[in-house]
């Protein structure tokens, strides 16, 4: 049967087929992986009731339960999505929003970055430097709600601390890694040029939800993505680089490496010239970090492996174990007019292997027991007013002006 069906469901429809999913079995070892599974291609869409799908941040697949998340900020919560079966399940409401409402949130937009702990805890980077903590375990009282919220300011920049974006997970010793990057000092006149303060990463107890330790980046232009690493037991900070040429890669960026026990930054890997995004861990100790276009290096000793030639891309990429592939959301210059696309690496070598057309997509995240790749569709407000001029992915499924959640999968010739 063709996964097409999705894409003409409408989001009542799909919520009312909640109840009726039904399990399929995981993945096997002795099943093919990349080549061997065919190329991927975009086989539907999933629609997003409620406003229009314009602003949304990080994408996070859970394995544990099976579900799709997404940071997404028109509707002021976390969408979630049946992986397995490609279905609109809920929504965790009660964050900051976008900065579009009218009057935009006071202090940061919100959600940010999202994760799943293994004990179906749901974590969420808001605004007003505030964690936020959601029950997703489907057996809960408390399925889909906020249970708790965790406040990650400090002196240096107060009410200022802005929001807290994107997070990292210890499973280890039970610590989350936040990152506030956005803030400004405390005292309005000392701001910092350009518009940044010191960002800083805050250590969190997920048993206690208390505020452990702060490392504050002085001079930082900005933090992005934390990575722990079970090879090296520590976290990965990407630091976008440092006012007055300052770091390791004076001009550029670095990752900064995190022992959460100490909650302390040991030393600095320098990824090449560029500044460092998104950063995943794939095979064999392999750090895959967006760095303008893919870089990988060895988790262990910070040394180059690889450096891919494909597309520039976002601030997120996505390593999956089911087909052994990395993906990310770049512009394809090659084609008239560029179009969005998601880039399809091969995870141990670094090698580009395909650009798949995904005009409005923003990152792509993948569900490895049946290697679905899944990718936030926004539209702007200009194709919100004027429906007739959307050209996303979702426009293919008669969705026009609303954006939606597009779905890929390898297809065998």
């Amino acid at each position: 049967m063709t996964r097409k069906w999705i894409g003409c469901l409408a989001a009542g429809l799909v919520l009312g087929l909640f109840t009726s999913i039904t399990a399929r079995p995981q993945r096997s070892v002795g099943q093919p992986r990349g080549a061997d599974l065919g190329p991927v291609k975009l086989i539907g869409v999933i629609p997003v009731p409620g406003n229009p799908l314009m602003s949304s941040d990080v994408a996070w697949v859970d394995p544990g339960t099976k579900r799709f998340y997404l940071a997404e900020r028109s509707n002021l919560g976390i969408d979630v999505v049946d992986a397995e079966n490609d279905l609109f399940v809920g929504r965790i409401p009660g964050f900051a929003g976008p900065a579009t409402l009218n009057p935009p949130p006071p202090n940061g937009v919100g959600p940010n970055g999202v994760l799943v702990t293994p004990e179906k805890k749901l974590w969420a980077g808001d605004g007003n430097s505030t964690l936020r903590v959601a029950d997703v375990d489907p057996g809960s009282p408390n399925y889909l709600k906020i249970i708790q919220s965790v406040s990650t300011a400090i002196p240096y920049c107060g009410n200022r601390c802005n929001r807290v974006d994107e997070i990292g997970y210890d499973p280890e010793d039970h610590i989350i890694l936040a990152v506030n990057h956005d803030d400004q000092p405390a005292d309005a006149a000392a701001t910092i040029p350009p518009s940044r303060g010191n960002p800083f990463v805050s250590f969190v107890s997920a048993d206690t939800y208390k505020v452990l330790g702060t490392i504050v980046f002085e001079g930082a232009g900005g933090l992005e993505q934390p990575l722990w690493s079970p090879e090296v037991h520590r976290f990965f900070v990407s630091v976008e680089g440092y006012r007055n040429g300052g770091g390791i890669n004076p001009g550029f960026g670095e990752i900064a490496v995190i022992n959460p026990r100490t909650m302390k930054a040991e030393k600095s890997y320098n990824p090449g010239k560029c500044r460092p995004g998104g950063e995943v861990m794939g095979p064999a100790a392999h750090l895959i970090v967006l760095c303008g276009t893919p870089v990988i290096l060895d988790a262990k000793t910070g040394n180059s492996i690889a450096a891919t030639s494909s597309l520039g891309g976002g601030d997120e990429v996505w390593y999956n174990p089911g087909d052994n592939h990395f993906y990310y959301t770049g512009l394809d210059k090659s084609v008239t007019p560029p179009l969005t696309s998601v880039v399809v690496g091969d995870a141990q070598s670094g090698a580009w292997l395909q650009n798949v057309a995904d005009p409005g997509a923003r990152q792509a995240v993948a569900f490895a027991a049946n290697n679905h790749i899944f990718t936030p569709v926004q539209v702007t407000p200009a194709v919100v007013s004027d429906p007739s001029a959307d050209r996303t992915t979702c426009s293919q499924f008669g969705y026009r002006g609303t954006g939606c959640i597009a779905v890929f999968a390898h297809v065998k010739p």
